[in-house]
């Protein structure tokens, strides 16, 4: 996943990594410190979001 640290989660979600690797999925956005203002999404990083907010 290294190669792919510019997608975000929306990118991820849409080539369905939350099925295909449930914990790759779950060490992106475990222990959430952003959200998305676009779409809700929770993640560790701001990188991994398109419109990241703090919590």
């Amino acid at each position: 996943m290294s190669e792919d640290a510019h997608k975000t989660l929306c990118a991820y979600v849409e080539e369905e990594l939350q099925v295909k690797n449930p914990q790759a999925y779950m060490a992106l956005i475990k222990p959430a410190t952003h959200y998305c203002e676009g779409c809700g999404r929770s993640a560790a990083k701001a990188e991994n979001l398109c419109k990241p907010q703090k919590l």
